[in-house]
This record gives C-alpha cells, structure tokens and sequence, in this order.
C-alpha cells in the first residue's frame, strides 16, 4: 500500500498553518484544499458502500483480491479515496491487509464463523436483558421496517432486506443502554452479515424471518422479558449464523 507523505506539524493545525503563512504556495490550505478534502472525503463513503454491498451479494468473494486501480475506474474517483475506504473496511474485518500484496476479501473458517455467532449470542443477549420498554411510536416504526422487508419476500431483487434486517435488530438493541456491548455487536454484525445474507436467498428463509420479527414485536409490545428473550433466540437460532454457535456452544 502506497504510504502517503507525513504531514508537519502545522499542517496539522490547519488554521494556525494557514494565518502564519510559512509555507509555500502548494502546501498552503486553501478553499480549494478543503473542498478537495470534503469530496475525497464523501468518495471514499461511497466506495465503502459499494464494496460492502459487492461482498454482502457475493460479487466479490472470500480470498479474492481488491484492486485499487480497478476499483477507481469502475467509480470513476481517485485512488486516494479508494485507499481511504479499503482501510475502513479492513478495520471492520470485510478485508484483510497482506504487506507487499494487497487487499483481499476476508475468509472465514467454519470455526471462526461458529465464533462470531457465539459472541452475538452472548452479547444480543445481554443486550435483549437490558432494553427499555419503548414507547408506541418506536414499535410503529420498527414495524414499519418489517413492513417493509415483508415487501421483498417474494421478490428476485431481495438484498435490500438484509440491510433493513440489520437495521431493524440493532434499533431493537439500541433500546438497552449498554453502549460498549452494542458497539461490539454492530462490529459482529458487520462481520457476520456476508453469511447472513446467504440464508435470505431462500423464499422460506426471508417469509420466516419476517413472521420471527413480529413475534419479536409483540414481545416489546406486551413488555415481556421472558417471551423477549426467547422470540430473540428462536429468531438467532434459526439462522445459519446462530446454528453455528449452537452447535459450538453446545460442544464444549
């Protein structure tokens, strides 16, 4: 990976680099720097979300190399944003760094995965312990969300329900005031998601999910810890994700 110049020390203070002037021309910070910077900035978000989705519906698959220049003709940007982005996902374990090599799409072992789920098992219940009750509107709006991925079922375009099915459980999460433990399952989910997404590509799989999510719902709704808990579960359980952790889990 090419490594870019160090910045000096007052590069890193923009505008007391700026007032003082010491600089020549090239280096100075200027209107046009920042806009160059806010752009370079919002290219490399959009890298990151298309690489995401690329790997989520296995157009990019695991072992397989990233090319930066590839990467930066298909998007039409520089590769500076590109390095930016591959970084980023690289640090939410989507890629794996190789010195003198490059970058490539993460593989998961059969073992890994099985930890992965019997992390999210671990912490999502923990989570599920702790969620405030919500209030009506909430409920309404993560129906809404299950609405929405009720929709897709049937339709050969499904891959937006894994993003609202990641949405939909981490709002619910959301509700439990542990912060570091959601910050570590969103990290897990990130991880996990490729291998969620394999299990909606059957009918069966994507109605069933919808169904578990509103058992899920009434659980919140009637402000059942015990019927809470379990619909979570049940829901966990059923995926291929949450199979493997069983099955680890039970095991040892």
């Amino acid at each position: 990976m090419t490594r870019l110049r160090e910045p000096s020390a007052l590069e890193g203070i923009p505008i007391l680099h700026a007032r003082l002037d010491t600089t020549s021309g090239s280096d100075r910070v200027t209107g046009s720097n920042r806009r160059t910077l806010v752009k370079e900035g919002a290219s490399a978000e959009r890298t990151v979300r298309e690489l995401r989705n690329q790997i989520l519906q296995g157009q990019l698959l695991p072992g397989e190399q990233i090319r930066q220049e590839e990467i930066a003709e298909q998007l039409q940007i520089s590769r500076v944003p590109v390095r930016e982005a591959l970084s980023i996902l690289t640090s939410e374990g989507l890629l794996t760094h190789r010195p003198h090599q490059g970058y490539f799409v993460t593989k998961r072992t059969a073992e890994e995965l099985a930890q992965i789920g019997l992390m999210l098992a671990l912490l999502e219940d923990e989570l599920a312990r702790t969620v405030v009750w919500p209030a009506d509107e909430v409920i309404a709006e993560l129906r809404s969300l299950n609405e929405d991925m009720a929709q897709l079922v049937d339709k050969t375009e499904w891959m937006e329900m894994v993003a609202l099915n990641h949405e939909f459980h981490l709002r619910i999460f959301g509700l439990s005031p542990l912060r570091l433990v959601l910050d570590e399952v969103r990290r897990l989910w990130t991880l996990a998601d490729a291998f969620i997404a394999i299990d909606y590509a059957t009918r069966e799989h994507r109605r069933r999910t919808v169904a578990q999510h509103e058992r899920i719902l009434k659980a919140l709704a009637a402000r059942s810890r015990a019927r809470f808990l379990k619909s979570i579960r049940d829901h966990r359980d059923s995926t291929n994700v949450g199979a493997r952790a069983g099955m680890t889990h039970r095991s040892t």
